[in-house]
């Protein structure tokens, strides 16, 4: 089990004085399982679909149904997600009771509020972004490759193991400017209450990012139904 992997790797890092870098122990415990939430809510795996039934010509049967396939794909993928985020609760849930494990609560309302609105638009926002890396089979019988770069590239600069500013500044710096930062380590660095941007500021990054990705997920998607043959079917 990678939390558990995360676990003892993290606990031995903070065994000697009790935190690391800029992080307590209860901190660096809560970022790694609230992260394990936060990925099962934030990322999901339907959505890849979208390349396999353009590739396979499945995807035809969407167009002749009265459905935006946008949206009727949000629906499965958000089912996946709920699912997904209630086993990751449990896993968490499990796992710390059995090693006893002390966390950090936020009791600030604003930081809180702001925490769940970073959530919510960190679900929108990698929703477009996967949809859109999906399209690319209109182009590419291989877009399952670049979806696998996108993914692998995603999981590391999101923040999704270890919080983003433990690195080197300059890296930590280039990393704040993608959109990746903010799926997991903002809306996390906000819980916790972290010497990063307050909410308004990410929240304002993460609504830029989303209408970029929306907007290229438009041209996309009127482009690609121009080369869309139906092959396979």
């Amino acid at each position: 089990m990678v939390l558990l992997l995360l676990y003892y790797v993290w606990r031995t890092l903070t065994s000697g004085t009790g935190a690391f870098a800029l992080y307590s122990d209860e901190q660096l415990m809560t970022y790694l399982f609230g992260g394990n939430i936060l990925r099962a809510f934030v990322f999901g795996t339907q959505s890849r679909r979208v390349a396999l039934e353009i590739n396979d010509g499945a995807f035809s049967q969407y167009l002749v149904k009265p459905a935006n396939h946008f949206w009727y794909c949000y629906a499965r993928e958000l089912a996946g997600r709920i699912l997904a985020t209630i086993s990751a609760a449990v896993e968490a849930a499990g796992i710390s009771l059995l090693l006893d494990i002390n966390f950090f609560w936020q009791t600030d309302p604003v930081l809180l509020s702001w925490f769940a609105l970073a959530v919510l638009l960190a679900h929108i926002l990698y929703y477009f972004l996967s949809y859109g890396m999906s399209l690319i089979a209109f182009w590419s019988r291989e877009a399952m490759g670049p979806r696998f770069l996108f993914e692998w590239l995603l999981e590391f600069a999101s923040g999704a193991y270890f919080p983003l500013d433990i690195l080197k500044a300059a890296f930590a710096r280039i990393f704040i400017f993608l959109p990746f930062a903010y799926l997991i380590f903002s809306p996390l660095s906000l819980y916790l209450g972290g010497s990063g941007p307050p909410g308004w500021i990410v929240a304002a990054w993460q609504l830029l990012w989303i209408a970029i990705a929306a907007l290229s997920v438009f041209f996309l998607w009127r482009r690609g139904l121009r080369r869309y043959s139906g092959e396979g079917i």
